[in-house]
């Protein structure tokens, strides 16, 4: 269905692309260049001939570098010609000819289709070559070098246009430039200059218009084609074969038709050339000056062969008649009145040219050439048929061919990434970079959205919901590296034990002045709240993700005063920037075994999604959904997946606050009591504050958000599609909010009663990015009714893969012997077996107090620093969630506090029963860093902890709540995460005060009482 639509949408962009990346299939790559020993010399003594090619090239951006070898006998040649490698031999020669002559025939009877060229040293040696000689045939082109060596580059790319030009122009509708010069010396010179000009000019034109890298290599391969004739007839037969896709013609005056010298041979042609293509561009050029009349008198324009200043009136020929410089908006007696450096600028002054501006270019056909030069091929074929009487009114004119461009440029851009411009605000949604370099994880995830969201048309699927993306720039990994470097922050930052001190320091320095522009013109037609978001390289990765171990900040980007919001906006990217070395992010980078100087820095910038409300803004909902549950009930399988929902902005969610939790394929399934889903239901929420108009961030992520009760957004107008009140008379709940009575937030009107199909789209897309990615993801997501819609919009925020299951571990628990363990849970995460960790760090549930749960954090990182000091690792224990931001739910550490916990468990308490961590970023990262986690449920008859034999054990170090008890045996720890069994074994031996960092080897003990197996 959709999936389908999908590879067929991605087929059919393919091969779109893959007809540039087919152009220019035919280079050359090996040279082979004969000369005799001194002419070699010669050539050589101006700099070496390999060095000479690859610096053209290099100049030229030309990514394609042949290699030259060289021979300089005339057997050496044949002996090398033989093998069959070369795709052009040059073959040179001063004063004696014959050789030359003989090699090329000996060479055309072994390989008769390699071209071959001959290259006189210079002008006094081409004037003792006698052009009539009949063996010259056996050559494809005779130059004269003259110590010039642009010409190496000029003679490569004359025969790579010449043998690709037929399946280009066919394939590609690529342009061709004709060139009509029968002087062996002057198109020698000409050659070389005019291909320099027209690559500069095609790099030109990358540059001005920002386009991505695969597009700048396919943009150079279908630069237009250079074909050199020599004679009327050659020129007749070039024009007549790709009439179609020619650009322009550069002649001289006076060069052969049948086979005698005629001296109005150019203006003969260039007049057959009008009348076959009016609009046809037309160049002559002559060392005759008095000629230059003749040729203004039909049309064309002039240069002098012999100027001094030939390049540079041959690219102000290319800029003004072929489109590639400025487009320049003239009146119709030439006064130019504006101009436009590239399509976003062209389209913005377009809509504002005086009418006579608008008609003069229209009826000379000056758009559609200027698109043309610039690659625009199917855009200016669309509007040059068009003329200005097919429209009723100028403003008609107008409209037209701004919505062409419009359409063309938004279809072509279609899943891709682009550079910003400020036009693109007109576009439904826009994903586009502000700065160079790689976009990190979560940037790569965002651009599949993106393409996902492009190539499928939801609304063929699912009725009365939206499914889109905020608008979203990138600042490339380029910008982080210039930053450091040029603020001199290197080694400072990663290597100095200075980790408070980074974020200060970080926004005392400076962005690059690029950069800056570039954010003044986001924050110059972008005026909603913004969420800023670091996309390390590393961050989103299948196996390590470093999920919200980096930074994100939220603006209200609303202050008057744009100088004011920039600056929030630069502070906030700077302390991402600085996220990267905090001693949290080292922690993680350590537990992970990963090195922190591999990691570079990218940074997302997206619209808000939500609302404003009063002095807050956002979403109706927001949260995570998951392809794959860890802890599936009931009738629901794993694969079904799972989302966790909350009002309000999604930083609730992925901190660990309490919120509801549904199954996307079953959503009307209960999954908790009523007396439960009382009790653990959603109390409050993030909002951000529009007063506080320049946050500062250096107070942290939470800077510029407010924490309020789910009682302030009651006044909501869809506020009734998101909870349900109790009835206290009918024991049920009613959805809405129409009776008094305690609010619950369960989305029920739409998850029960399908006012709006969320659980549908949600499980369409978890589905179509599993089936694309081939693994389990997880997306985040926000839901809001915007102002100018009924229906609601699902944004996708992000995409991730979610770990991948390692070797299956099976176990039965019907063979459990219950004396023998120490835990027992139904819910489990992780695969294997471990048996080579002997100390617990545990939550004392004697002393545990809900709202000492931040000292309690404190206590855990002090019993965490004993066991890096000592280099063990341990099993943590504790009531509630782990790594909740939420203190009331759980004890709020990080991973630097626990980084030594090799397996943790989250144990429910008599009195203090909580949802597991699952959906949180603290729990992704649990998973993927291979971190063994089983939750002992209250409410589970097999789950269950023995409390009495861990007290029995005296603890090696004791604090207010917690305490550090270590085994003289190490445990025998067991996870089935497909089931969802885990087991722990106590040790056999007696207990000791000592742990060991290393593993013991196989497990003491009797363990064929519990079935375990690998498969």
């Amino acid at each position: 269905m959709y999936f389908n639509e999908l590879v067929s949408s991605y087929d059919r962009q393919r091969r779109e692309r893959n007809i540039y990346h087919d152009l220019m299939r035919d280079r050359v790559r090996e040279v082979l260049l004969v000369g005799s020993l001194y002419d070699s010399f010669v050539v050589e003594s101006d700099g070496v001939l390999t060095e000479q090619i690859y610096g053209e090239y290099f100049k030229l951006n030309l990514n394609t570098i042949p290699r030259v070898t060289c021979a300089y006998t005339e057997e050496s040649a044949l002996d090398l010609f033989r093998e069959g490698r070369f795709d052009l031999i040059i073959i040179m020669a001063s004063l004696d000819f014959d050789m030359p002559l003989r090699l090329a025939a000996s060479m055309r009877r072994i390989w008769p289709d390699i071209p071959i060229l001959l290259m006189v040293t210079n002008n006094s040696s081409l004037a003792m070559l006698d052009m009539s000689r009949p063996e010259l045939a056996a050559f494809n082109r005779v130059f004269v070098w003259n110590g010039y060596s642009k010409l190496f580059v000029g003679m490569i790319k004359y025969i790579e246009d010449w043998r690709n030009v037929e399946i280009d122009t066919r394939t590609g509708e690529v342009r061709v430039i004709l060139l009509i010069e029968d002087s062996v010396r002057y198109y020698s010179r000409y050659l070389p200059v005019l291909y320099k000009v027209v690559l500069r000019q095609t790099q030109a034109l990358i540059e001005e218009e920002h386009i991505t890298e695969s597009y700048k290599l396919m943009s150079i391969r279908a630069r237009p084609k250079i074909l050199l004739a020599s004679t009327y007839e050659e020129a007749h037969e070039i024009f007549e074969t790709y009439k179609p896709y020619l650009l322009t013609v550069i002649t001289d005056i006076r060069f052969n038709r049948n086979g005698v010298c005629d001296e109005n041979a150019g203006y003969d042609f260039l007049q057959f050339a009008k009348r076959e293509l009016p609009d046809l561009s037309m160049l002559v050029q002559s060392s005759e000056p008095n000629v230059k009349e003749k040729a203004f008198a039909i049309g064309a324009s002039f240069i002098d062969k012999n100027s001094e200043s030939l390049e540079m009136e041959l690219a102000a020929f290319l800029q003004a008649n072929l489109g590639f410089g400025s487009f320049v908006f003239r009146t119709p007696d030439g006064n130019e009145i504006d101009h436009a450096h590239n399509m976003g600028e062209f389209v913005q002054k377009l809509n504002k040219i005086p009418i006579e501006s608008l008609l003069y270019h229209a009826e000379h056909n000056h758009f559609s050439a200027w698109l043309m030069a610039r690659g625009e091929i199917h855009l200016a074929k669309i509007l040059r048929p068009y003329r200005i009487t097919d429209f009723s009114t100028p403003a008609e004119l107008r409209q037209f061919i701004v919505r062409m461009i419009d359409q063309i440029r938004s279809t072509r851009s279609r899943g891709m990434m682009s550079y910003f411009d400020p036009e693109m605000v007109k576009y439904p949604r826009y994903l586009c970079k502000i700065a160079d370099g790689s976009v990190g994880g979560k940037g790569r995830g965002l651009i599949f959205i993106h393409s996902l969201l492009e190539n499928i048309d939801f609304s063929q699927y699912i009725q009365g919901m939206r499914i889109s993306m905020p608008n979203t720039v990138f600042v490339g990994i380029d910008e982080f590296e210039h930053f450091l470097e040029s603020n001199g922050l290197w080694s400072w930052a990663y290597y100095g034990d200075n980790a408070q001190d980074v974020p200060p320091a970080f926004v005392q320095k400076s962005l690059s002045p690029q950069l800056l522009e570039r954010l003044r013109q986001f924050l110059s037609v972008s005026k909603k709240p913004l969420a800023v978001r670091s996309s390390g390289l590393f961050e989103d990765m299948l196996m390590v993700p470093f999920s919200g171990v980096y930074d994100t900040y939220i603006l209200p980007n609303n202050h008057p005063d744009i100088d004011v919001r920039l600056q929030t906006l630069c502070d906030a990217i700077k302390l991402i920037y600085a996220s990267l070395f905090s001693k949290e992010s080292r922690a993680y980078f350590e537990a992970a075994n990963y090195n922190l100087e591999e990691e570079r820095m990218a940074v997302v910038i997206q619209e808000l999604v939500g609302s404003p409300h009063g002095a807050y803004f956002y979403p109706n909902a927001a949260g995570v959904a998951q392809s794959y549950n860890y802890y599936p009930v009931s009738y629901v399988k794993p694969d079904d997946g799972l989302c966790v929902t909350a009002l309000g902005l999604g930083t609730y969610v992925v901190g660990g606050g309490a919120a509801f939790r549904f199954c996307p394929k079953y959503p009307k399934l209960d999954v908790l009591s009523p007396e439960h889903a009382l009790e653990s239901t959603q109390r409050y929420f993030h909002a951000l504050s529009l007063e506080n108009q320049a946050p500062d961030l250096l107070q942290g992520e939470m800077a510029s958000l407010t924490e309020l009760p789910v009682g302030a957004a009651e006044k909501d107008r869809y506020f009734p599609m998101l909870a349900s009140t109790w009835d206290a008379a009918d024991q049920r709940f009613v959805p809405g909010i129409m009776i008094k009575g305690h609010r619950v937030i369960d989305f029920a009107n739409m998850l029960k009663y399908d006012a709006y199909p969320f659980a549908k789209a949600v499980d369409m897309v978890l589905d179509i990015a599993t089936r694309s990615m081939g693994t389990p993801v997880e997306i985040e997501y926000a839901l809001n009714f915007d102002a100018d819609r009924e229906e609601p919009t699902l944004y996708l925020l992000q995409l991730k893969p979610l770990i991948h299951i390692d070797d299956r571990v099976e176990i039965d628990p019907g063979s459990i012997r219950k004396e023998q363990c120490f835990m027992l849970s139904r819910g489990c995460m992780g695969n294997g077996r471990d048996y080579d960790i002997r100390a617990i760090v545990w939550v004392d549930p004697r002393k545990f107090e809900r709202s000492a749960t931040l000292e309690i954090a404190a206590e855990i990182e002090e019993l965490d620093s004993i066991a890096r000091e000592e280099n063990f690792n341990y099993l943590l224990i504790g009531p509630g969630r782990w790594g909740t931001r939420d203190r009331w739910l759980g004890v709020p550490v990080s991973f630097s506090q626990i980084s030594r916990a090799k397996a943790i468990a989250e144990v429910d308490l008599p009195d203090f029963v909580v949802e597991s961590s699952q959906g949180s970023h603290f729990f992704h990262n649990l998973t993927t860093m291979h971190i063994k986690y089983m939750k002992v449920s209250h409410d589970s008859a097999e789950d269950f902890i023995d409390w009495d034999w861990l007290y029995a054990i005296p603890p090696r170090v004791r604090t207010k709540h917690c305490a550090l008890t270590v085994l003289e045996s190490p445990m025998d720890l067991r996870f089935d995460g497909r089931s969802g069994v885990g087991a722990i074994l106590k040790p056999l031996a007696a207990p000791s005060g000592e742990p060991s960092g290393e593993p013991s080897g196989e497990p003491s003990g009797d363990v064929s009482e519990f079935e375990f197996k690998a498969v």
